[in-house]
């Protein structure tokens, strides 16, 4: 079978980044194959004129639509996974993007108000998730972003937000 239909068909089918374990171990490559493979489909799909290519790295791939067409498609394409989170499910997934492996209690202090149901909504669609427990009486659960969170802001890792700045003059007004 013809790898390059089999990558871009898994990818076509997918809901997100496919990791390259995955393609290396279904097509019984290297690493270095499968991504001259990646090369070769964005050569293809360039050559053909289509509207979208393959966004790879070293460890994941997806296909995303180039930014000339993106505009075009907002009457289609379903709405992004942030648009409709109310300011207390985006002020929650901020906390724990950045505090992060981060408790429900501290989300809540740093808030200032019961976080449960903005946890809920971010769990549900795939932004957050349970990273654990704290090593404490009651083991509360930590949690953590996703994989499609880091992919949906268009970074590779945490490291990669933006920084907060100088919000707090001393650690004791932190």
């Amino acid at each position: 079978m013809n790898n390059k239909k089999v990558i871009s068909a898994v990818l076509l089918v997918s809901d997100g980044a496919i990791d390259h374990e995955y393609f290396m171990n279904l097509l019984q490559i290297e690493h270095n194959e499968l991504i001259e493979i990646l090369k070769e489909i964005n050569t293809d799909l360039e050559n053909v004129g289509i509207g979208f290519y393959i966004k790879f790295d070293n460890s994941k791939s997806d296909i995303v639509t180039k930014a000339e067409i993106s505009e075009l498609l907002s009457d289609v394409k379903p709405p992004p996974i942030l648009k409709g989170l109310s300011t207390p499910a985006l002020e929650t997934l901020a906390i724990i993007a950045y505090e992060q492996p981060v408790t429900k209690l501290k989300i809540s202090e740093i808030r200032g108000v019961e976080s449960e149901s903005s946890i809920k909504t971010l769990e549900s669609r795939g932004l957050i998730e349970k990273g654990g427990e704290l090593d404490v009486p009651g083991n509360p659960i930590l949690y953590t972003t996703t994989n499609l969170f880091l992919t949906k802001l268009d970074v590779s890792s945490i490291s990669n937000l933006p920084t907060i700045g100088n919000y707090f003059g001393n650690s004791e007004e932190e």
